[in-house]
């Protein structure tokens, strides 16, 4: 009885701490989140103070940081280094890629 009660508990601490996004502070992975905060000065660090640690880090002469969103989407940032950011796309699970309007400050 005891080890159920134990096992159960874990369980819906577990389920409860998969619930949590932990890389992002964003409350809602939605592109709609992202978009006011996508414009042409923001750069790699400001993006990790604001959306967090990026789920993927990745690029070959570009530091692209992926985030996943919500509906199985990926959001791809494309930095030149520590350099702002020169493009923002989404992409689906069926590999459609959209391109992102980047603001103007």
């Amino acid at each position: 009885m005891r080890r159920s009660v134990i096992a159960g508990a874990l369980f819906v601490i577990g389920m409860a701490a998969c619930a949590a996004s932990p890389t992002s502070p964003l409350r809602l992975r939605t592109i709609d989140a992202f978009e006011p905060h996508l414009n042409t000065q923001l750069t790699p660090a400001e993006a990790r103070t604001r959306f967090g640690s990026p789920d993927e880090e990745t690029g070959s002469g570009l530091r692209i940081y992926i985030y996943r969103l919500e509906n199985n989407i990926q959001l791809w940032l494309g930095f030149p280094g520590d350099a702002p950011i020169i493009y923002a796309r989404t992409k689906a699970a069926d590999g459609t890629i959209v391109d992102i309007s980047l603001r103007k400050p």
